[in-house]
């Protein structure tokens, strides 16, 4: 009619409403992953910005736990590592064992796992997780035991190798409890025996450390050793 006015609305089959939906759906999806990858960059770049280790070696990046070199001595805890890699729980543990029998190589690998599945890690040696609260202010502190408590995954690297002072012992303690408060895991390599570690660290701290983690003996000769070995007979036949 002359002056109406017609309004059209679309009318969609029951099939094109249902491929709508799923694009809605993956859009969403999407969105979701997007804000998740985001969120999880923002927090593992403050972990980094603290200790920055991880990103400094040039070791790191070859540590996967698929480069370890599994022989008949090692081949159990390698299994055992790999498997909990794959479902981590919150009781971590500690590999313990002679130097050079690749403890900070598994260890590393783990940590490659958790970050290929977007979770954080804060990775740092006893050396220079001490150093670096030496260094830190108050605020920074405070900032290393938040980030000590959120973390998916801490990885602390040659525990026993600094000589602990009063204040060593108190700071990691401290640190050692903001984790065990957050119920996450926590995963350290160490020379020697539990008792040795005590002796060094003292009672207080391996107790605690031992209700979070469980100690898995790494057995094998010196890795370091063998592969300079290798290097000298390879320089000789040239």
């Amino acid at each position: 009619m002359l002056g109406s006015r017609t309004l059209w609305r679309w009318h969609y089959c029951a099939c094109m409403r249902e491929a709508m939906a799923w694009a809605e759906e993956q859009r969403a999806q999407a969105e979701a992953a997007r804000e998740q990858a985001a969120r999880w960059v923002e927090r593992q770049t403050a972990i980094v910005r603290h200790f920055p280790q991880w990103q400094q070696s040039a070791k790191v990046p070859r540590q996967t736990l698929e480069s370890f070199r599994v022989t008949s001595q090692n081949q159990a805890v390698w299994e055992r590592v790999s498997a909990w890699a794959e479902q981590p729980r919150p009781v971590g543990f500690v590999l313990m064992g002679p130097v050079g029998t690749g403890k900070s190589h598994m260890v590393r690998g783990v940590g490659h796992r958790f970050l290929a599945r977007r979770q954080t890690v804060l990775y740092a040696s006893i050396p220079y997780l001490l150093e670096r609260l030496r260094s830190a202010s108050t605020a920074e502190v405070s900032e290393i035991l938040t980030l000590h408590g959120r973390a998916d995954l801490v990885i602390w690297d040659d525990l026993g190798a600094e000589r602990p002072t009063d204040w060593t012992r108190d700071r990691l303690y401290l640190l050692l409890d903001a984790r065990y408060e957050a119920e996450q895991p926590l995963i350290a390599t160490a020379n020697g025996s539990p008792s040795q570690l005590e002796e060094r660290w003292g009672s207080r701290m391996v107790s605690r450390l031992l209700e979070m983690t469980a100690i898995w003996d790494v057995a094998g000769g010196d890795y370091r050793l063998h592969t300079a070995q290798q290097r000298m007979r390879a320089a000789s036949d040239t």
